[in-house]
């Protein structure tokens, strides 16, 4: 899946399509829609369906079949890129426009379920031939069939050339309505992908949040070394993760949402972006994530801000000293668990004098090389603590630390808690 850029456009895009539905609609006294390529209504005039296709609509079947015309009808259109007119399969006139968007093929809109003619007996007999299979009620599907508006050729012809300048009306504007659709279908089917793989090579590991951890802090890494490209897989595996972890609860995902998302910020300001900058990108378009109401939307929401994130974070003008010190982070990340790990080791790998390392480090990130170092040590103690039943002197070890008491100081220090404190809460 590519990388997903939402725009804050879409509710002002939603608002501007409705208004150009309820007004072709009142204009013209016929339904209008907007459909999907696969035929499902996304939008529609506040003139509802008549009531002959609200009988036909409700059956599933009805409903299916209304699906398959409108999505025939839209491959016709699309291949000519004009109205197109077809009878439904249910026998009524229609005709759609398709809406091409950055020459893709996104949608239709679709307009008519009117007859061209006073309905006889025999036009009524071959209307319910062809609805026999949805089991309707015929008595009152011949009743709505005959309350069917009745419209001329040059009507039908003057409300599609109209709708056909609407629908470029609507592509030229730059409207991303349809293209947000597109994505939210995306997003499903790559959960359902991903979470049916995941189901064929089940096996025993370790947690969900062990795995969400590790996850995080490479993707922390890689953003540092400016990887574009494997810091937004390992956050497609977040995002994924966050959804099996949560069972696909709404409310449990957007918690973890939130909580990357600050931990984002606060990785931002690290590596020294502005306060402010971050906290714009921290909540942008937060309120699309609280109206989210499907699980799509805030997993469509949590890949386009941290792609946001991503994209500050990797794309700055090349700078030597910021270049060294990503490199001089690389290493203690790669190196943390050495208790020889020095000042003078980090900076002979940068080849650089540790007295200018240590200049530059402490200028671009505001604390020294050896609170990166500890913090880097704390934050992996952290895990272990969390996730293993390794003691405190284990943990102090594992991470680089030679004295237990210090450890506990520069752990306390860091965290407000002791370690034992620390690993009791979990």
């Amino acid at each position: 899946m590519s990388a997903i850029h939402l725009k804050n456009e879409n509710l002002n895009d939603m608002q501007l399509l409705q208004r150009l539905l309820d007004s072709f609609s009142t204009i013209t006294k016929m339904y209008v829609a907007v459909t999907d390529v696969n035929g499902c209504t996304i939008l529609s005039s506040n003139k509802g369906d008549t009531d002959f296709c609200q009988l036909i609509k409700s059956t599933p079947k009805g409903l299916e079949c209304c699906h398959g015309s409108y999505a025939r009808a839209g491959k016709e259109a699309e291949k000519w890129n004009e109205p197109y007119f077809f009878k439904c399969h249910a026998g009524l006139i229609a005709w759609v426009c398709p809406i091409i968007l950055n020459g893709r093929h996104e949608g239709n809109f679709i307009c008519g379920q009117v007859l061209m003619w006073q309905p006889d007996k025999y036009y009524i007999k071959e209307i319910m031939n062809a609805t026999q299979k949805l089991d309707i009620d015929n008595a009152a599907l011949e009743k709505a069939a005959k309350k069917l508006e009745i419209v001329s050729a040059e009507q039908m012809q003057a409300a599609a050339d109209l709708l056909y300048v609407v629908a470029n009306y609507f592509a030229q504007s730059g409207t991303s309505t349809l293209d947000y659709q597109h994505k939210l279908r995306m997003i499903s089917s790559w959960l359902w992908n991903e979470n049916y793989n995941e189901k064929e090579h089940l096996q025993i590991h370790r947690s969900e949040e062990q795995d969400i951890l590790e996850l995080e802090n490479e993707l922390l890494r890689e953003i540092r070394l400016s990887n574009q490209e494997k810091a937004r897989e390992l956050l497609k595996k977040i995002a994924f993760k966050f959804f099996t972890h949560s069972k696909g609860k709404i409310e449990i995902i957007k918690g973890m949402c939130i909580e990357f998302i600050s931990l984002l910020t606060r990785f931002a300001t690290e590596c020294g972006t502005k306060f402010e900058e971050s906290i714009r990108y921290s909540f942008k378009n937060l309120n699309e994530l609280e109206e989210a109401d499907t699980v799509e939307k805030v997993i469509l929401w949590l890949l386009t801000t941290g792609d946001s994130y991503i994209d500050l974070l990797t794309t700055k003008d090349a700078d030597p000293q910021e270049t060294i010190i990503n490199n001089a982070i690389s290493f203690i990340n790669e190196n943390y668990s050495s208790p020889d790990l020095s000042l003078e080791k980090i900076a002979d790998h940068c080849h650089i004098s540790p007295s200018y390392l240590s200049r530059i480090f402490k200028k671009k990130m505001g604390f020294s090389l050896t609170e990166q170092v500890n913090r880097t040590r704390i934050e992996e103690a952290k895990r272990l603590l969390q996730m293993s039943d390794a003691t405190v002197n284990e943990t102090a070890a594992k991470v680089g630390f030679t004295d237990r008491s210090y450890f506990c100081k520069v752990f306390k220090k860091q965290v407000g808690l002791s370690p034992s404190d620390y690993k009791n809460r979990f």
